[in-house]
């Protein structure tokens, strides 16, 4: 049995999103979705999942941005299906569920996106007292336990046996990343997942675009675009050895710098800045996240 929800998502910003902070929307909605799909199974006792198909709708760039996805499941039951899905979750189960498989779908994505921001926060910010983004966590986790009659003690142990292993825990956490960043680019401007809102506050408890790059040490990145960067150390024949630089605006310490691939090393000899789109690599130290390495992605001007 086929079952298609829609998942439609708005950021309610005053300006236009750039191309790249919306296809980083879309691979972060596209991660909520499967994870979706994954994680039904444990909260609707007898559902099987067999397939999952995620396809784009509609997308328009104009304020606001509007993304539509088609959230199709290939499902089935334990027992012999005749009636609709909701009819039959409840004959089986004996739980009441929503009236149609968008609601549930909303509810479990909304659970994913926040359990990510979590796993963000405690990693940018340390373990802190509740904000709105986990108070709205706890609020879809119990609404989750109304709707399946899966308590919020189970709910949490599924999320956390599911991405307690960092691959899982970075997947999770770059999703939510990524799934905000049009907001978090544009003011932290609020979001809508099929009409429910995410107001400015929660948008703006969630920190800023960090995405974790190396699971194994947790060592967060984030992007910046056209930056000045104010070179300190060069190394004509090499891109990833012997050069350091002082990146404008993100920190006044210098750092390892090292150049990508779409970088020639002997364009940037012996110039004293560069301005170009980086990626700041952040470690951790006590309740501090000091930036100990640029990665130099592409140049948009050279200074003499």
């Amino acid at each position: 049995m086929r079952q298609d929800a829609d998942f439609r998502v708005r950021y309610l910003t005053e300006d236009p999103v750039p191309v790249r902070d919306i296809i980083e929307s879309l691979r972060g909605i596209e991660t909520v979705l499967a994870e979706t799909g994954r994680l039904l199974p444990k909260f609707v006792d007898g559902l099987i999942v067999d397939g999952i198909e995620i396809k784009v709708r509609e997308i328009a760039q104009e304020s606001p941005l509007r993304e539509l996805f088609l959230f199709t499941l290939v499902v089935a039951f334990q027992k012999d299906l005749e009636d609709g899905v909701t009819e039959v979750i409840e004959a089986t189960t004996g739980y009441a569920v929503p009236a149609n498989l968008e609601a549930l779908v909303t509810v479990v994505a909304l659970i994913v996106v926040f359990y990510g921001v979590g796993t963000i926060r405690d990693l940018v910010m340390g373990p802190v007292v509740d904000g709105p983004a986990r108070t709205r966590l706890k609020g879809l986790i119990q609404e989750l336990s109304d709707e399946t009659g899966k308590t919020p003690e189970q709910i949490k142990k599924v999320l956390d046996e599911r991405y307690g292993e960092p691959t899982m825990m970075k997947r999770v956490a770059n999703a939510a990343s990524r799934f905000f960043t049009p907001s978090k680019r544009l003011d932290s401007a609020p979001v809508e997942v099929n009409d429910r809102e995410i107001d400015h506050e929660t948008v703006q408890d969630i920190p800023a675009p960090y995405l974790i790059e190396h699971e194994q040490d947790f060592k967060p990145t984030r992007n910046f675009f056209d930056v000045e960067l104010e070179l300190h150390a060069q190394d004509k024949d090499h891109a990833g050895r012997g050069w350091a630089a002082i990146v404008r605006g993100v920190t006044e310490r210098r750092i390892r710098l090292k150049l990508m691939e779409d970088v020639d090393p002997s364009d940037l000899w012996n110039k004293d800045r560069v301005q170009g789109d980086v990626t700041i690599k952040y470690e951790r130290v006590g309740d501090k996240l000091n930036p100990i390495e640029v990665q130099l992605n592409n140049v948009t001007r050279r200074a003499a």
